[in-house]
């Protein structure tokens, strides 16, 4: 994660909190800031979030791996909604679900602000750009573009 990154991910989330009118903790907007940064140049994958929570329960994973669930589950509700209810999934469930993943990984403070920190991303309105599979495409390999600003790509 770069500078640029986080210092782009941070005006995302102080954009979001004004317009929402919501406060986040300082720990809670680091977070987001954080964690927007990082997936600026990660793939996020919103397909079967509920099976990969059930296998890391099982495997009883590190917890890492639940807090990247929680991650991609924050994101995704917020920028990826029509891709997660396409097939009767309901943006409430994965929000449960990511703060079920923040809890499993250690991170109560987190998975209570979940909703507030939705609201925020929610509210950041960020250019977002899924593109449709080719023929050729793996499903679990689909990508969405976000875009950060006006016309650059992160």
């Amino acid at each position: 994660m770069t500078n640029t990154y986080l210092a782009a991910a941070r005006d995302l989330v102080i954009k979001g909190m004004c317009e929402s009118q919501v406060a986040l903790s300082v720990e809670l907007e680091f977070h987001l800031a954080s964690t927007l940064a990082h997936y600026i140049d990660h793939p996020i994958l919103p397909d079967r979030l509920t099976v990969r929570l059930m296998e890391v329960v099982q495997r009883r994973a590190r917890k890492g791996e639940s807090r990247e669930l929680g991650d991609e589950c924050l994101i995704s509700c917020a920028f990826f909604a029509a891709r997660l209810t396409r097939h009767g999934g309901t943006i409430v469930h994965y929000a449960g679900l990511g703060q079920n993943a923040y809890e499993i990984a250690g991170m109560p403070d987190v998975a209570h602000g979940f909703p507030d920190m939705l609201d925020v991303l929610q509210a950041s309105s960020p250019i977002n750009r899924e593109h449709p599979l080719r023929a050729d495409d793996d499903p679990q390999a689909e990508r969405a573009v976000l875009l950060l600003g006006r016309g650059l790509r992160y």
